[in-house]
């Protein structure tokens, strides 16, 4: 049964600027700078989307998606400016939630966790939750419907798997 995201967000948002302050800081080192902007982002794509949603958990998992999404665009949005091609489309609240130094990096992650994902979604979601969403393991877990073990050993295998990727 799907239930309301306007319902269901208001009783995640406090969570969800948590999570992106915590990606924030991991991604761009100030803590407190843009993260409601990350959120708010997120929660905009999903309403545009028609997005539905069964629980809470769900809506967690589809957020961490989104803002993959949005740092993503982010990461090439820069790229795109140090290569002297930067659109006018794209807002300065935008630029400023990755750092041109760490926008190549974060690239090279999602094409590595994208060709992950053609192998084995479940350790890409894993992936995208943890390290995109700022889920912690017992939070991925409730997300992913999967156990607190399978997580962990998930999170393990993937990151194994995608420090080889990396280090091509």
């Amino acid at each position: 049964m799907a239930q309301d995201i306007h319902v269901l967000f208001p009783e995640i948002y406090e969570d969800l600027k948590r999570l992106a302050r915590v990606q924030r800081s991991r991604i761009y080192g100030k803590k407190n700078l843009g993260t409601k902007s990350i959120v708010h982002e997120a929660y905009l794509n999903l309403i545009k989307n028609n997005t539905e949603v069964k629980s809470k958990n769900e809506l967690f998992y589809l957020t961490s998606v989104v803002m993959r999404n949005i740092i993503i665009d982010n990461a090439r949005a820069w790229n795109a400016k140090k290569r002297g091609s930067f659109s006018n489309e794209i807002s300065l609240d935008q630029i400023d939630l990755i750092s041109a130094t760490r926008s190549s990096e974060i690239l090279a992650l999602d094409e590595a966790l994208t060709d992950l994902g053609k192998d084995d979604k479940r350790l890409a979601d894993n992936v995208t939750c943890r390290f995109f969403g700022g889920l912690t393991l017992k939070e991925t877990s409730k997300a992913l419907n999967l156990s607190l073990a399978t997580v962990k050993r998930d999170w393990i295998l993937a990151r194994s798997i995608l420090v080889q990727k990396l280090a091509i």
